[in-house]
């Protein structure tokens, strides 16, 4: 069987400040290559896969610095090609400050999804300030014997082929459900960050608005705060903050 690795490499980026009493807001961004692909890695048995896909990162970005785990593997014949047929993606969440190397042919694009009044059925437009790529995405749900299975098809024809775009959405349902969890969500920061800067890396995934104060009260045990503030709006100074490893424990 044919085997080949590929990424799902998400990290966040500011978007144009639209007020001056604030801090820029965050937006979700993800990895393709010139051909509206997943970055691939090559997959033998001589090297543990895990191991494979961080050599491949570091080789890429010239860093050692981020956050890596297994998404899924892909066995459906619909997707097999004359090169691949079984496909393992890994998942990984980079900050843009600790890329040493941006390889010319990858390029981050911006997030955009729109939930449509059709139940299940999102838009998504994938936007690099120079190429947009547009698709609608289904999500179908099944019953299999006892199980109820949720699948995800691509709505017509796109720039993107269908297993991107469910790798796509598949990588952000990860990211929702980890966030909730684990201390992924600081794997997107600097070391010294903001409660409103992950606030929005929350928001960002979530899509949706949080109270300031709820929030505040359910990441008070996560974070330590620093004697630094960054000033970057009209507004008052931020106190800085850093993620408290005393808060570690057997994330699930």
């Amino acid at each position: 069987m044919k085997i080949k690795g590929n990424f799902i490499i998400f990290s966040a980026d500011n978007e144009e400040r639209k007020d001056v009493r604030r801090l820029k807001e965050k937006k979700l961004q993800v990895v393709l290559d010139k051909n509206n692909s997943l970055p691939t890695f090559d997959i033998s048995n001589k090297e543990y896969i895990k191991k494979s896909a961080e050599n491949q990162i570091e080789l890429l970005f010239k860093t050692n610095k981020f956050y890596i785990e297994q998404l899924y593997t892909w066995g459906d014949p619909e997707y097999y090609t004359s090169n691949t047929e079984l496909t393992v993606t890994y998942l990984v969440i980079i900050n843009k400050k600790n890329i040493k190397n941006m390889p010319d042919s990858f390029t981050f694009y911006d997030i955009n999804i729109e939930n449509k009044e059709k139940a299940n059925q999102q838009d998504v437009i994938l936007n690099n300030g120079e190429k947009k790529i547009q698709y609608k995405i289904d999500t179908i749900i099944k019953r299999n014997r006892e199980n109820v299975e949720y699948t995800n098809k691509l709505v017509g024809k796109s720039e993107i082929s269908e297993l991107t775009a469910i790798i796509i959405h598949t990588g952000i349902k990860r990211l929702r459900n980890r966030i909730e969890n684990t201390n992924i969500a600081f794997s997107f920061l600097d070391k010294e960050f903001a409660i409103s800067e992950l606030q929005q890396i929350y928001e960002i995934i979530l899509d949706k608005k949080l109270v300031a104060a709820n929030f505040r009260k359910k990441i008070d045990p996560m974070i330590k705060k620093t004697d630094k503030v960054v000033k970057e709006s009209a507004y008052r100074p931020s106190s800085r903050y850093t993620f408290n490893d005393e808060f570690i424990r057997n994330w699930v």
